[in-house]
């Protein structure tokens, strides 16, 4: 078979879509293109943004003195090795002192790699926590993962780690050298200097 004149694939003025004909054809047959994307809005879970430690930290200090800290800790689940007992990590605190189940849960990551950063042995990398907080009573509470906050809300929270020489995180310096740490309780940027 010989192929002469042959126009395949070359686009047809004014439609989206491809034509090929061949010489001893007559009869021409249309390939219409369909697109590779879904004109549909996908259903994706909207994805937290990240929160940073140092503006959590800053937050937190802006808040210390108005609101009520809060210890905070995680407990290690599923391993048999280890007693499931609460250790705490740090502080949270809210601009009204409202909401502070919400306010674990929304930076319960942080919570989470302060607690491997500072206690590597209790906290293995791969280790399942659950996130906590002490409340008026002095008992742990355990605070559920949420996935959903009130707008903005990241900005009316904080969270201060216990101090970690060894990474320099939640610590405070003057002239080089560590004047604080927040060992036995909350400290605040102003009372470090």
């Amino acid at each position: 078979m010989i192929i002469g004149a042959t126009t395949a694939f070359a686009p047809q003025r004014g439609a989206p879509c491809f034509s090929v004909r061949a010489s001893n054809h007559q009869s021409s047959s249309t390939l219409q293109m369909a697109g590779f994307g879904s004109s549909k809005a996908t259903n994706k879970k909207s994805k937290l943004k990240p929160l940073k430690p140092k503006q959590q930290w800053d937050r937190y200090g802006d808040f210390a003195k108005s609101s009520t800290n809060f210890a905070v800790g995680v407990r290690v689940v599923g391993r048999d090795d280890c007693e499931q007992e609460w250790l705490r990590i740090g502080y949270v605190n809210s601009k009204d002192d409202s909401n502070i189940e919400l306010a674990v849960s929304r930076q319960r990551s942080l919570i989470a790699e302060h607690a491997k950063r500072l206690l590597p042995l209790a906290v293995l990398p791969k280790d399942k926590v659950e996130w906590g907080y002490v409340d008026a009573e002095g008992e742990w509470k355990k605070v559920e993962s949420l996935n959903e906050y009130p707008s903005s809300f990241e900005k009316s929270i904080g969270f201060e780690g216990i101090g970690d020489p060894k990474s320099g995180y939640y610590c405070h310096y003057k002239d080089g050298k560590v004047v604080a740490m927040n060992e036995g309780g909350a400290v605040t940027k102003s009372e470090a200097e």
